[in-house]
């Protein structure tokens, strides 16, 4: 019931004449500041006196949290709020005011509407919606990534290989320990390339799922690998991957998680 009355009030503010951004008042300016101050710092004190009591905030989820709830969170450490504020506008109804803003770096959207009583300005509702990155975009950007990716995989080159991960990305590769962060990706590539080079790679994407911030990349590939040392012959291998991309807030996407696994026939024990 509090999220269709809160929902309900919404609409009606926004259908309500709109006033110029410059008639904000100085109270309101000054209570928004310290708001988003308060939950930068987890200062759950300050962010409850700018807050009403029958506050409500539907999360880019879709999860309704009460006042209380959102308390316990900034209680402990993890305000999880926006973290960048661009294309702020805000609309003034009298007592009423709807703040709107873009955070790039979280990939959202951030309304808020804040009512005046005797207490002051406070927020009475919230809503956050993620902002879906257009599917073309995304698409175009791991087809380049892929390229330099498979470049860099025959020249041997481990660095520019490390750099194509998020810095606490991890590699599930068969048969050994996971690499993990940018150290352990950097070090698990040059250890390869000492025992081997990669002449021909081949990455083929079948799907890209999108979601806010995060797209899941399911392909095959097929590789040639030649030994350094000894007489032994090259390998072609062939399998499958599922790799799954972060958006970072400077908008280049990276890996964050990244598994392979063969097709060709494992090898029989004796």
């Amino acid at each position: 019931m509090k999220t269709q009355v809160a929902v309900s009030t919404f609409a009606v503010i926004l259908a309500l004449p709109l006033l110029s951004q410059s008639t904000v008042p100085p109270d309101l300016q000054q209570a928004m500041k310290q708001r988003a101050e308060a939950l930068s710092k987890a200062d759950a004190t300050t962010w409850a006196r700018l807050t009403a009591d029958n506050f409500v905030v539907v999360n880019g989820a879709g999860v309704l949290q009460t006042k209380a709830q959102r308390m316990a969170i900034i209680k402990a450490g993890q305000p999880n709020g926006p973290t960048s504020v661009e294309h702020e506008s805000v609309q003034m109804y009298g007592n009423t005011a709807v703040q709107r803003f873009q955070s790039t770096r979280d990939g959202i959207w951030v309304a808020f509407v804040w009512a005046k009583d005797k207490n002051g300005w406070r927020v009475t509702y919230a809503q956050v919606t993620p902002i879906f990155p257009d599917s073309a975009s995304v698409r175009s950007a791991i087809d380049a990534n892929n390229a330099r990716f498979m470049e860099s995989m025959k020249s041997g080159d481990a660095a520019a290989l490390a750099s194509q991960y998020a810095n606490d990305a991890v590699v599930m590769l068969a048969n050994m320990p996971a690499w993990q962060d940018s150290a352990g990706i950097h070090q698990g590539f040059t250890a390869m390339f000492n025992g081997v080079t990669v002449p021909d790679v081949k990455l083929t994407t079948r799907k890209v799922t999108i979601d806010a911030g995060t797209a899941i990349e399911r392909g095959s590939y097929e590789m040639t690998i030649h030994p350094k040392s000894g007489t032994g012959p090259d390998v072609v291998d062939k399998g499958k991957y599922l790799t799954v991309w972060t958006q970072l807030p400077d908008g280049s996407w990276k890996i964050i998680y990244d598994i392979s696994n063969s097709d060709n026939p494992a090898a029989r024990l004796k």
